[in-house]
């Protein structure tokens, strides 16, 4: 067998003693789901050799959190390493980029941490449960620029000016009996907000009206631009003075 040397940095511990770990409310919402399918690997196989919790000198976990839930129902020993001092800082560095935590967690977890910022993205979010959290990112931002994932995830996104998203939201939300199946649409959703953070000649209350007038006119596209291309057709019906929406 092939010998490897290298530098002993931690130890890996092993232990059925649950009440060393402990659960932050900053760290990853916990999904039932995946506790019960990890529940159902381990019930078979027991727990994964090369799999290793990592917690802190409090007993924090720092990594590993549904896999604990998991073998203690389970009723298997945890493998365990412990990186004292580990805590706020370490969470959000591990967890930065992992495809495994969604945009729902991370603003889980700075909403836990009382970060303003997203405190109002969470409020926002569940006053327009029928928009994607990206379109109310885009809203918040009142630009129809995405959001930077690493600012996001690293806590540094700002909020921009509420109301005017509140404003926004509810314009598109006007739109549902004209366009119900395809209002809070992505594509159509960013068209509007593109509109709106772009063209202040551009008066939803007139095109409300015009959609209107003539309902069957507001028709499903595949992009963007098409969208805005239509929005513009709609808009500038009965003007004399045209508006070009799309320049």
């Amino acid at each position: 067998m092939k010998k490897f040397h290298g530098k002993r940095v931690a130890e890996v511990l092993e232990t059925k003693d649950y009440t060393i770990f402990k659960f932050r409310n900053d760290n990853r919402v916990i999904k039932p789901n995946h506790v019960k399918y990890l529940v159902k690997k381990m019930s078979e196989k027991g727990w994964l050799k090369t799999s290793t919790v990592v917690i802190n000198g409090n007993g924090d976990v720092i990594d590993g959190q549904h896999r604990v839930k998991a073998a203690i129902q389970v009723g298997i020993p945890i493998r365990f390493r412990v990186e004292r001092g580990a805590g706020i800082d370490e969470i959000t560095e591990m967890n930065t980029g992992q495809k495994n935590w969604s945009p729902f967690d991370h603003l889980h977890k700075f909403v836990a941490r009382g970060n303003d910022n997203y405190i109002k993205f969470d409020n926002f979010i569940k006053e327009f449960p029928t928009f994607r959290i990206t379109e109310c990112a885009m809203f918040l931002n009142n630009s129809n620029s995405s959001v930077d994932r690493r600012v996001f995830e690293e806590g540094r996104w700002v909020c921009k000016n509420v109301n005017i998203a509140r404003t926004w939201a509810n314009n598109v939300l006007s739109l549902k009996p004209y366009f119900e199946k395809y209002y809070n649409k992505s594509i159509f959703v960013r068209a509007m907000i593109k509109i709106l953070s772009n063209k202040k000649e551009f008066v939803f209350e007139e095109f409300l009206h015009k959609v209107n007038l003539r309902p069957t006119k507001l028709v499903p596209c595949g992009t963007v631009e098409q969208y805005v291309e239509l929005i513009e057709d709609i808009y500038n019906y009965r003007r004399s003075e045209k508006v070009n929406l799309r320049f």
